[in-house]
C-alpha cells in the first residue's frame, strides 16, 4: 500500500485507551426482492445468534422520500442485535457493525464475517454488488491535530483554530479511502454526550472489484488493514507512545 504518509513497519495489535467508537463492514447491492421481505429473509438465517431485532428511526420516513434522497438511499432501516454486534439492513445495504465503545478486535470481527456472509447468501436477496466498504470512527477527548502528521496552512502559516475540519480522498489501486478529521465533534446521546475530535476513515471497493460471496472476507480484510496502516501512519511517534501500544 502507498499512502502520502508513511506507516510504521510494525503495527500495534492494541492501544490503550482504545479510541474506536464504531466500526462498520458493509456491502451495498441491488436487491432481488422487495424491501418488505428482506428483514424476514435475513432473520430466518441469523436468529440463532441475533435473537433481537428492531426498526431504526429512518424506517418511519415514507419510502418515496427515502428513494429520491441520495443521502438516504444506502442507510439501514432495520437492525438485528447480538451481545457483540449489530447486523444492519436496508433496501440496498447490509452490514456488520460493532457496538459503540466495545470494539472486539479484528480477529473476532473476521470470525463473525465468515459466519455471516454464507447466511446472507442463503437468504437470497442480494443481487449485484455495488460497493464493499469498511469504516472506522475514532474519538479523542482533546484536539487531535497537534498529534497527527496532518495540518492546514493559510498564507504559509499553520492554523490552530478551535474548530477545524479536514477531508480528503486517497486512491490505492482498486481501493478508495476517504479520510475526515475534525476537532469540534459531538458524539453520544443524552447524558453521554462528549465533545472532542473524531478521526473518520472509510475504505471501499467498487464493482466489479469484489464479490461478497467469493472474496468478501478478503476484501474486508484488505480495507481493514489499509485503515489500520493509515491510522498509525497519521499518529506522531510521541503521541503513539502515550497510547501504550502492544505488539506481538
Amino acid at each position: 500500500m502507498s499512502f502520502p504518509i508513511p506507516f510504521p513497519d510494525k503495527l500495534p495489535m492494541q492501544i490503550e485507551p482504545c479510541p474506536i467508537v464504531e466500526s462498520i463492514f458493509e456491502m451495498r447491492f441491488a436487491a432481488k426482492e422487495p424491501w418488505a421481505t428482506l428483514p424476514g429473509l435475513l432473520y430466518a438465517q441469523v436468529r440463532d445468534r441475533y435473537r433481537e431485532q428492531k426498526a431504526l428511526p429512518l424506517a418511519d420516513l415514507p419510502e418515496e422520500i427515502r428513494r429520491h434522497d441520495a443521502a438516504l438511499a444506502h442507510l439501514p432501516l432495520h437492525q438485528f442485535i447480538s451481545p457483540d454486534f449489530f447486523i444492519q439492513l436496508g433496501p440496498r445495504v447490509v452490514g456488520l457493525a460493532t457496538r459503540p465503545g466495545a470494539y472486539p478486535g479484528w480477529p473476532r470481527i473476521e470470525e463473525e464475517l465468515r459466519w455471516l456472509l454464507p447466511l446472507i447468501k442463503a437468504a437470497g436477496f442480494v443481487g449485484e454488488g455495488e460497493r464493499l466498504g469498511v469504516r472506522y470512527i475514532d474519538f479523542f477527548a482533546h484536539d487531535i491535530f497537534p498529534h497527527l502528521h496532518i495540518g492546514v496552512t493559510l498564507a504559509d502559516k499553520s492554523l490552530g483554530d478551535a474548530e477545524r475540519r479536514v477531508s480528503t480522498v486517497l486512491r490505492d489501486d482498486a481501493m478508495t479511502i476517504r479520510l475526515a478529521v475534525t476537532n469540534s465533534a459531538v458524539v453520544g446521546q443524552d447524558k453521554d454526550v462528549r465533545r472532542g475530535s473524531v478521526l473518520d476513515m472509510d475504505a471501499w471497493f467498487a464493482a466489479p472489484d469484489f464479490d461478497l460471496f467469493t472474496n468478501g472476507v478478503e476484501r474486508f480484510s484488505e480495507a481493514h488493514l489499509a485503515i489500520k496502516r493509515l491510522f498509525f501512519g497519521l499518529l506522531r511517534e510521541e503521541y503513539l507512545r502515550n497510547l501504550h501500544p502492544r505488539y506481538e
